[in-house]
């Protein structure tokens, strides 16, 4: 069984891109493997859309839903430094 990556608590605006359409979300905790996202009630498991964030962009994965957030995976990991950025940014908000 592989190890769950740790996660960190964040407060962080991205755009998730659906084909031609786009929808505001909220990044509240976040992972290099992943994040759990608010404000996503249109998503269901199993959808993929690309988060859109200030230093770059990933496709996603969402894994469990509940009401308006889900847990979602990255296909491809997010860099410590990524992580960092948006730790940084929640830092700086409390």
């Amino acid at each position: 069984m592989s190890e769950r990556a740790t996660r960190f608590p964040a407060n962080f605006a991205v755009v998730l891109r659906k084909g031609p359409d786009l929808f505001p979300s909220m990044i509240c905790n976040i992972s290099t493997g992943g994040a759990c996202l608010l404000g996503i009630d249109w998503a269901e498991r199993g959808h993929t859309f690309i988060v859109d964030y200030d230093f770059g962009q990933t496709r996603a994965t969402v894994t469990w839903k509940t009401g308006n957030m889900a847990g979602v995976k990255f296909d491809d990991k997010l860099s410590d430094a990524g992580v960092q950025s948006i730790r940084a940014t929640q830092l700086k908000a409390s």
